[in-house]
Formats: structure tokens, sequence, C-alpha cells
């Protein structure tokens, strides 16, 4: 049975797909590069890109990795030069230059304007923690369709000084357009929030255009979070946060099993602040790791304070359980999820094997195993609801 859209989840707009119904948003008239990137992740196109790195820039990546070096970026017959580059991951994904790194691209990092199919900003994701190169992408398609806002993700193969280091999955970046995308601005303080750290811990600040200072942003929910009385808490704290957002990103954090995300780990997230509504909104950052725990709770202790504040209330906890039910009726359905995972397979399986065959020829069952941790997810949240329910 087909229902409205809430406005409160708007400007979020119902999207069918594969038959997931999808919230995207509304397209913003007289955006160009917006209507480029959305060209971009819809073709489905697997694209060649070739980086180019002098010996200085080299030398450098291998002795400040985090830090930007100038490279060129060729696709086809397009050439960007004097592109931003540095490698990227954490303990378990990051290698070095010389190895199959994890990149991120900032396209107008030394050159005023430019960008590579609407992108200012992008990732090149190595996946070595992920060989079906899909639980990004899949994921990133649920928390959408559930009104949280997440990367968009297709996939490229890498070459860096002439040598092929295999395939990748591109994710756009949390850059001005991703933030327009999402929330109509690309104002407002937006953080990073790093290895381990929560929001009374300093989380580095990407982005703080027309905002407060001294994160007074992540302050005031955290005093609000420290509130003794569950009722009051949750009252102050759903003046500061996007609480019907935050629900379902906690909701889809658990179906998904992001075991390293912010819920479960205090890891893998973003945090904006519309400095507008004094508003702060969570978003999912690398799903790399997902489904590993098929028949794992509904409920469960959360690590992120945040999370542990919200769910330890009345209010927040039957919100949660409502929410869960509605997403595992309206968003998270198995088969048309499997159904997806063969277009996807179809897509990246030729590619993946004319980079790496025996990779390619193990991709179906990296594959499958996705597949039926996904099918297990949906039997075993099922099960608990209507055992929650009794």
């Amino acid at each position: 049975m087909s229902r409205s859209v809430p406005r409160r989840w708007l400007p979020f707009l119902p999207v069918c797909l594969c038959g997931l119904t999808f919230l995207m948003p509304a397209p913003v008239s007289g955006q160009k590069p917006a209507q480029k990137s959305e060209a971009f992740f819809k073709s489905g196109k697997v694209v060649q890109v070739s980086i180019e790195l002098g010996p200085k820039e080299l030398d450098a990546l291998r002795r400040e990795p985090r830090k930007y070096v100038k490279a060129t970026l060729k696709e086809g017959d397009k050439v960007y030069t004097d592109i931003g580059i540095h490698l990227k991951g954490a303990a378990g994904s990051f290698r070095g230059i010389d190895d199959k790194p994890g990149l991120t691209l900032n396209m107008d990092k030394f050159t005023k304007g430019q960008l590579f199919h609407g992108l200012d900003k992008f990732h090149l994701a190595n996946s070595v923690q992920d060989p079906s190169y899909l639980a990004e992408l899949i994921c990133g398609e649920l928390f959408r369709a559930a009104g949280v806002p997440a990367s968009r993700v297709t996939h490229a193969v890498v070459t860096i000084n002439g040598r092929r280091r295999g395939l990748y999955y591109l994710k756009e970046g949390y850059d001005k357009f991703f933030r327009k995308r999402y929330f109509g601005s690309g104002h407002g303080n937006f953080y990073d929030g790093g290895f381990l750290r929560d929001l009374d811990q300093p989380l580095q600040l990407l982005s703080s255009k027309g905002d407060v200072k001294n994160h007074a942003d992540l302050k005031a929910l955290v005093a609000a979070a420290r509130e003794r009385d569950p009722l009051v808490r949750f009252q102050k704290m759903e003046k500061l946060l996007e609480m019907d957002k935050f629900i379902s990103y906690l909701v889809l954090e658990v179906i998904t099993w992001d075991w390293d995300g912010y819920p479960m780990n205090r890891n893998n997230y973003r945090i904006y602040h519309d400095p507008e509504r004094d508003k702060i909104t969570f978003i999912p950052s690398g799903m790399d790791q997902m489904f590993g725990n098929p028949n794992g709770p509904a409920i469960l202790g959360f690590q992120g304070f945040i999370a542990r504040a919200v769910m330890e209330t009345k209010p927040g906890r039957e919100r949660y359980l409502a929410r869960m039910a509605e997403i595992m009726e309206k968003v998270f359905h198995p088969d048309a999820i499997s159904k997806r995972l063969d277009e996807l397979q179809a897509r990246v399986q030729p590619v993946l094997a004319s980079v790496d065959p025996g990779a390619g020829r193990g991709y179906p069952d990296q594959v499958n195993r996705l597949r039926q941790a996904i099918r297990q997810r949906g039997r075993s949240i099922e099960d608990q609801l209507k055992r929650m329910k009794k």
C-alpha cells in the first residue's frame, strides 16, 4: 500500500529502482554540476582513469600520505591538470602509493572551478576489505531510500604512472555539491568523525562557512545528551538533532550491521550542522564491512554516546522500533536487493576479470556471500520484530 512522503523528509522525492522505492533529493534547477554528476552515477559506466605523479610528488606521498600533492588525471582524451591528491584509508584498508592505494582526489584544490563529471571531490576506494566491491554502493542506496544522506558510488579501473592498480569503487566526496544536494546549502559546519572519536572529543572541521565557532554546535548536543531525566533529554536532543533522520540512520546501521560505524564503534561517520535550523545530521561513511553478523540483535548497547543517549529514552526506543518495522516494510527488500546485485555483478565481473582473472573467476562467490547475508539479515530482523510484538 503506497503512502505519501512525510513532509519532514522533503525535499526527497520517491524514485523506484529494482523494486525499491528510494527517496532521492528533488532536482535543483540551474545546477549544471549536479545534473552532470547525476547522469554520471546513473550511467553505471565503469570508467578508466589514469593518474600521473612526478618523482617529487611520489616521494611526498611516501613521506606524508595524507598531504595533498599535485597530479594529472586522464580519462580517455580528457586531461585534468594540477588536481590535488592524497592517500586515504584506515588501519585495515590503507595501502601505500606503490601498492593499491586508496585515494582522495580534489579537482579544484589547485585549479579553481575544475570538476570531474560535476564532482569537486571524490574518492577511489581500493575495496581491499570488500571483495564484492558492492557493499558501500548497496548500503548507500538503502540509506538514501530511508531519507538519510549518503554518497553515491560507481566503479573505476585505476592506472598510476603507467601501472594498472586494479578495480576500485569511485565514491563522491562530501564537498559543497554534496551539501547542496542534500541540505540545500554549501554553508554550515561539516565534521569528519575521525578514528574512534565521539562528539565530546575534538573532531576535524572540514568546512565552516557561515556557522558557529569552536564546535559550539556539537557541545550543545553533547550537553543535551548528558541530561539525566530521559524525557527532558530526548526533548532537548530533538531540538538540536534531525531526529527522524538520526533514528533512520540508527536503524539502518543495525540492519546492515555496520559494526565499524558510529553507533557501534564511534567510527566512519560525518556530521553536518545546518546553521539556519540549528540541526545536526549524521552521515554514514566507509561502509565496506557490512552484514558481518546477519543474526545480530535488532536492539543492542551502542558505543556512540549520542546513539546511546537516544535509545535509553522511552520515546527514542519506541520510535526506533516503529521506524525499523517501517524500513523493513518499505525499504529493505532482499529480493529486490538481490536483483540489484545481479545487475551490478554483470557490470563489474567482466571488468574485474580483465584486470585480475583470478578475482574475476571467484567474483560470483563474493557477491553470493553478500546476497546470502542480506537475505539472512532480513529473516533475522523480521523474526526479532515478531517476537517483540508478542
